[in-house]
């Protein structure tokens, strides 16, 4: 698992700046002007501090006093930095025991709840800014979408990771309701509109062909699906061929013969994944078109399998190529033949530290935690945990 962080810093001798307006939380103060009131020590759980010293100023307009604390430092008991190390120690797979049993050994004893929290509102804030830059900054013509299935308090829920296909950037983690193809149209509707992407690239479940199909955009299947599917039915196919009875006949008077020369042009076909086959497909097609169906309690015949298969490619075939359709001026590829960014950035931002789970606690939780891997990993906001700590 790579992050890319940095834990935040406490420097007890110097200050976070002065508010341009006065703090005041019970009464709307305009005042600017603020003069030194003394100072007061403040007790803090830090790995290396044990208490620093507040400096205390006071509006001249309302006498309001309030604090100013170390960089690093806030109201809370624990230093930004001991909240960013607990959260990276659970991240990296310490378990809420295991995190507090090490920072006691530290010097620095917190509770489990404590180390919950942390991890929840920092995950909480990580999300915020990720919908953040999705309303407003992300771009992608090409996107990647991919489901997952986790455990949240003993039940399944579908997790959906979509990333921009081009970079591997995360996009958005969030959970489904279901995964049938009324839902996933009504995602992917969603945040084609917020990328403006033109392109999605999946695996080749019939829900994302009906929901591309609905959203408008042009559909790219991951080819590490199919083609390996295609060519263990067409071994299948083959072997079975070679067992056959030679004599055998076939819709329009089809043999064993001709059966296996065609199977040997679609292992080609299926291999080479070049646009313009589209129209050899048809015409196989065409030659297996009478092949009848099984009748009840029978087994489905070689040319009737083989007819499925091409009824298949034929109508998935469009979708197989968009890669090699879509090029630059250069010839190089816009779409990515495969899915395996999303795939990976599954397995880094839920898979990986799941594993060694029981499961989520909450929905919540597979959001928040799905979004701050993600956070992490794609090094937004330079990398460091400061700006995702909540005040």
């Amino acid at each position: 698992m790579r992050l890319s962080m940095r834990l935040p810093q406490v420097v007890a001798n110097e200050y976070a700046a002065l508010p341009e307006v006065c703090p005041n939380p019970k009464r709307q103060c305009r005042g600017r002007t603020f003069h030194s009131h003394g100072f007061a020590d403040k007790p803090v759980r830090d790995v290396f501090l044990h208490q620093v010293r507040a400096k205390r100023w006071q509006c001249d307009t309302c006498g309001y006093t309030f604090r100013i604390y170390p960089l690093g430092v806030t109201k809370r008991q624990q230093s930004d930095r001991l909240r960013a190390l607990s959260v990276l120690m659970w991240l990296i797979g310490g378990s809420l025991g295991g995190v507090v049993d090490l920072l006691t050994c530290l010097g620095c004893p917190i509770a489990r709840s404590t180390v919950y929290n942390n991890l929840q509102g920092t995950g909480q804030r990580a999300r915020e800014r990720q919908r953040a830059r999705l309303r407003g900054k992300i771009r992608a013509k090409v996107i990647g979408i991919d489901c997952t299935h986790v455990r949240v308090k003993g039940r399944d829920k579908i997790a959906v990771e979509t990333v921009d296909a081009s970079t591997g950037a995360s996009i958005e983690v969030d959970i489904l309701p279901g995964e049938d193809a009324r839902r996933i149209t009504r995602y992917l509707k969603r945040i084609a509109k917020l990328t403006g992407a033109e392109v999605v690239v999946t695996d080749d479940a019939d829900a994302f062909k009906a929901a591309a199909d609905e959203a408008g955009v042009d559909h790219q299947l991951c080819q590490k699906h199919v083609v390996p599917n295609v060519l263990t039915i067409l071994s299948s196919l083959a072997a079975e061929a070679d067992v056959a009875v030679q004599g055998a006949v076939g819709p329009g008077g089809l043999t064993i013969d001709s059966l296996l020369s065609d199977l040997a042009a679609l292992e080609e076909i299926i291999l080479a994944r070049a646009a313009g086959s589209l129209k050899i497909l048809a015409g196989l097609l065409t030659s297996y078109q009478g092949a009848p169906g099984p009748k009840k309690g029978r087994k489905a015949s070689l040319w009737y399998r083989m007819r499925l298969l091409l009824l298949d490619l034929v109508e998935d075939w469009p979708r197989l190529t968009l890669t090699d359709r879509r090029r630059d001026n250069d010839g190089r590829r816009l779409v990515p033949p495969t899915n395996n960014v999303t795939e990976q950035a599954i397995g880094s931002n839920l898979k990986e530290r799941y594993r060694s789970m029981r499961g989520f606690k909450s929905v919540w939780s597979v959001k928040r935690i799905g979004t701050l891997m993600a956070s992490l990993r794609d090094a937004h906001d330079d990398g460091t945990l400061t700006v995702l700590l909540p005040a």
